[in-house]
């Protein structure tokens, strides 16, 4: 298969969020990570397993050595990369108006049912399928009586990135 581009992710997630979110509760979210990390490691396979900091510059210098063995491993790109894993985080925040007991109670409105839509539009949008496929028949018509905008045909998982991902 080809190469997917995932950085147009959180583009096509907007569109989707404007397209699709009747009651506008999803929101980009940037994610920043700590200053300090935790890295646990052994020296071999039969060691301990042992816990350090790494810093800033410790970051900075592993990041490198990752990248230089990725180059090396990969002959700088010329060789593909078979039975491997990428792991991609893309974050949203589904916000309430009300808290979830107010929501239930004065707006009669079940919060399970608009993080379902939540998730299945983002669903969607990542995986590049139409929110039937994602769901098993039988939840179809429980799923379309409460956010029937992700049935209609031409939303939900109309992006195209590219290719699969050969994992």
């Amino acid at each position: 298969g080809g190469a997917v581009d995932y950085t147009g992710v959180p583009g096509e997630l907007d569109k989707t969020f404007e397209r699709l979110d009747k009651h506008s509760a999803l929101r980009p979210t940037t994610m920043t990570v700590g200053d300090a990390w935790r890295r646990t490691s052994a020296k071999s396979l039969l060691s301990p397993m042992v816990e350090s900091s790494v810093g800033a510059e410790d970051q900075k210098r592993e990041k490198q050595r990752a990248m230089d063995l990725l180059d090396a491993l990969s002959r700088s790109g010329d060789l593909p990369l078979h039975s491997c894993a990428l792991h991609v985080v893309v974050v949203a925040t589904h916000c309430f108006d009300k808290t979830v007991m107010n929501s239930l109670v004065q707006g009669n409105m079940n919060p399970i049912e608009h993080m379902e839509t939540s998730s299945l539009m983002i669903a969607s949008t990542v995986h590049s399928l139409p929110v039937p496929r994602l769901l098993a028949p039988s939840h179809v018509p429980r799923v379309k009586q409460h956010s029937e905008q992700l049935f209609i045909e031409g939303d939900g998982g109309s992006s195209a990135r590219g290719g699969e991902v050969d994992a």
